[in-house]
C-alpha cells in the first residue's frame, strides 16, 4: 500500500482525476520516486504504489469506444504479469491522445532510470487494481463496536427544533407599538406644519458652512532598516495614504523542459505538441504548459475566443529560455509557431521573468 504524504526529495511531476483503470474510475500520480493509484469510489482506502522497477513494458493505444488507453505491464511476486489499462475518457470535443502521450514518455523514461540502477524488481499489488476482496475502509472496524474516534469524524446532526409560533400576547405588544409610532409621528407633523396654517413665521436657522475637505498627496520616502534618529516608536508620525501603486506580482517562467507560454487577457483554444502529438488546450489569462519534447521541433497554433483587439502572445521556452515567440492583435487573431529545438543556436537571451 502507499500514502499520499510526499517523501523527502520527492516532487510531483503530472496528477490527473478523471481516469478508468482495470474498470474502477480511480484518479492518478506521477512523482519523481513512484506512481500512485487511488480508488475514486473508496475515498479512505489507502492509495496503491507502484514502483518504476517493476514496470516492464509500458504501451499505448485506444479503446474500442476511441478513448485513449495505456498499459502497462508489472511483475508479480509470483513471477507473473499484471497488466494495468489506464484508459483517458474523452467528453464531447475533447481529445486526450496528448495527456496519454505525456504520461507515457514519463512512465518509461522513470521505468528505464530506475531499473539501470536496481534491476526489473516485482511489486505487490492489493485489491482493487488486481482480484480480491477489497479490505475494510480505515475507521470501519468490527460490525457494531465504534471506533474511539468516531465522535470526531462526521457526527450525525441533529433534527432542527420547530419554532414556536408566537403567541397572541406577543402580536398585542406588536399593534400596540406601531399604534404609539403612527401617534407621535401624527403630532411631530402637526408641529412642524404649524406655522404654515397659522401665518407666523419663524427665524430661519442658517447653518453654517461646512470647510471643504482637500485630499493632500505626499510622498512616500523610501523605507530603510535604519531606525530615524531621536523619535520613538510612540513619537513616530503615522504616514498619509498617497496615491502610489504597487507593481503587479511577475510570472515565473518554469526552469526545467519544455513550455509554451499564452498570454492573453480573455479565452482561447490552443493545440500544442509535436507531428503527431498534439494537445487540445482551452484556457483564459496568462497560462504556461509543459510539452513532452525534447530536441526536436514543437509547434503551436493558439485562437483567441472573442473579438478583442488585445494582444495574444505565444512564446515557446527551453530550459528557461526563450526559443521562440510571436504575438497578434486581430479579433479572432490565431498565431502558429514552430520552434526547432535540435540546435542551441535558436535560443535567445536567458529570460527568467515576464510581466
Amino acid at each position: 500500500m502507499g500514502s499520499l504524504y510526499l517523501n523527502n526529495n520527492e516532487s510531483i511531476i503530472l496528477s490527473t482525476h478523471n481516469v478508468v483503470i482495470n474498470t474502477i474510475p480511480a484518479e492518478a500520480i506521477l512523482t519523481n520516486q513512484r506512481l500512485i493509484l487511488v480508488d475514486a469510489r473508496h475515498t479512505q482506502l489507502r492509495p496503491q504504489d507502484i514502483p518504476f522497477t517493476a514496470m516492464e513494458t509500458v504501451t499505448i493505444g485506444d479503446t474500442s469506444t476511441m478513448d485513449p488507453e495505456l498499459s502497462l505491464s508489472l511483475v508479480m511476486n509470483d513471477e507473473t504479469r499484471h497488466t494495468l489499462g489506464i484508459v483517458f475518457p474523452q467528453a464531447p470535443k475533447t481529445r486526450r491522445a496528448g495527456e496519454r502521450d505525456e504520461w507515457a514518455v514519463k512512465l518509461k523514461e522513470a521505468s528505464v532510470n530506475a531499473q539501470r540502477e536496481h534491476g526489473l524488481q516485482p511489486a505487490e499489488l492489493s485489491p482493487p487494481w488486481i482480484p480480491g476482496e477489497i479490505p475494510a475502509e480505515e475507521g470501519e472496524g468490527v460490525k457494531g463496536e465504534k471506533s474511539p474516534d468516531d465522535k470526531f469524524r462526521n457526527p450525525p446532526l441533529s433534527p432542527r427544533k420547530p419554532r414556536a409560533a408566537p403567541s397572541s400576547g406577543n402580536r398585542t405588544l406588536i399593534a400596540a407599538g406601531l399604534v404609539v409610532a403612527l401617534i407621535v409621528a401624527a403630532g411631530l407633523g402637526v408641529y412642524l406644519l404649524a406655522p404654515s396654517f397659522t401665518g407666523k413665521t419663524g427665524t430661519t436657522v442658517t447653518p453654517a458652512p461646512t470647510p471643504a475637505v482637500t485630499a493632500v498627496m505626499t510622498e512616500v520616502p523610501a523605507v530603510t532598516g535604519e531606525p530615524t534618529a531621536g523619535i520613538t516608536p510612540e513619537q513616530a508620525p503615522i504616514p498619509e495614504a498617497t496615491g502610489v501603486a504597487t507593481a503587479a506580482p511577475a510570472t515565473l517562467i518554469p526552469q526545467k523542459g519544455v513550455w509554451v507560454g499564452i498570454e492573453y487577457t480573455g479565452n482561447f483554444t490552443a493545440s500544442v505538441g509535436t507531428s503527431g502529438r498534439m494537445r487540445e488546450i482551452t484556457g483564459s489569462g496568462n497560462q504556461f504548459y509543459q510539452v513532452p519534447a525534447q530536441n526536436e521541433i514543437v509547434e503551436a497554433s493558439v485562437q483567441k475566443g472573442d473579438n478583442s483587439g488585445s494582444e495574444l502572445t505565444v512564446s515557446f521556452y527551453n530550459d528557461g529560455q526563450l526559443a521562440e515567440s510571436s504575438s497578434t492583435s486581430n479579433p479572432h487573431g490565431t498565431v502558429d509557431l514552430h520552434a526547432d529545438l535540435r540546435s542551441a543556436s535558436s535560443a535567445t537571451a536567458n529570460t527568467t521573468t515576464t510581466g
